[in-house]
């Protein structure tokens, strides 16, 4: 019987390109950059880079050759995680099972190593080719990233937990949260590897909307995981409900790749996955 294609086969390769792509430990100054590989390399499913290669794949490219924005994917998660875990964010003294990123080096460095592994991830992007392509992965990118996305989201989120928890909140700021502070990284993440394996834009078109899809699901089962978030407006069945509609949506659209969409299918399926096994 012939083995299913199952995006969890790029990791090995995704390893090896994260390893490559990052300063060097004993570089100068050494203590940023041991703080940037500390923050990437380990434990982690590479959930959003597979998504950029499983995504170039779909659409009839080379998924070696998206290697970059993969990694400029997962440069800017790593960011962000650090980030979060800060005392002004979530205070969080674990990560992955490892002290985080602060704890380990301070607030200081570890606020640098976040700002260098967002910097170092469109310095990645500059480097594809041709240069126009370089740009569109750029403007993808940087959109995902900030106020129009991740930024965006997180500053909605503080807002409202600024309140307190027991706020009345509507639906449409929690997908408003949704959508931008976890959804439209990985989004992106498909985009990127969409552009890099083909010109044809409504091969992209068809690849943006399966990465609206998959993103918006991964913060709905991420809720329903957590008790919180759509816990607060509706129930866990409704959630589920609402979880189960847009991966079906997700899967369909992956569908329409054909058999070069297999991969695809299977980082949609992963959504089943208990949420703490996800970053």
């Amino acid at each position: 019987m012939k083995k299913k294609a199952d995006w969890r086969e790029f990791q090995p390769l995704i390893e090896s390109a994260l390893k490559r792509y990052l300063p060097s430990d004993t570089a100068y100054p050494s203590e940023v950059h041991e703080a940037m590989r500390y923050a990437v390399l380990g434990e982690g499913k590479r959930f959003r880079p597979a998504l950029v290669l499983s995504a170039c794949e779909a659409v009839g490219g080379n998924p070696k050759q998206a290697l970059l924005p993969a990694c400029a994917v997962e440069f800017v998660h790593a960011y962000s995680l650090i980030h979060d875990d800060l005392p002004a964010l979530d205070n969080d003294e674990m990560r992955r099972g490892k002290p985080t990123c602060h704890k380990k080096f301070g607030e200081a460095i570890a606020i640098l190593a976040g700002d260098a592994l967002l910097t170092q991830a469109f310095h990645l992007l500059s480097e594809a080719k041709p240069p126009e392509k370089a740009l569109h992965l750029i403007r993808e990118l940087a959109d995902a990233a900030g106020t129009k996305g991740m930024v965006g989201g997180q500053v909605v989120d503080i807002l409202l937990a600024r309140n307190g928890a027991n706020r009345e909140v509507d639906l449409s700021t929690l997908d408003y949260i949704s959508q931008h502070k976890t959804g439209r990284l990985i989004q992106a993440s498909a985009v990127l590897g969409a552009i890099v394996g083909t010109s044809s834009s409504s091969k992209i078109k068809r690849i943006r909307e399966f990465g609206w899809l998959l993103g918006f699901a991964f913060q709905v089962v991420d809720d329903i995981m957590d008790g919180d978030g759509y816990l607060r407006v509706m129930s866990s069945d409704e959630a589920c409900q609402k979880a189960e509609s847009l991966i079906e949506k997700a899967k369909q659209e992956a569908e329409s790749f054909g058999k070069k969409g297999k991969r695809l299918t299977s980082v949609a399926d992963f959504l089943n996955v208990p949420v703490g096994s996800k970053n």
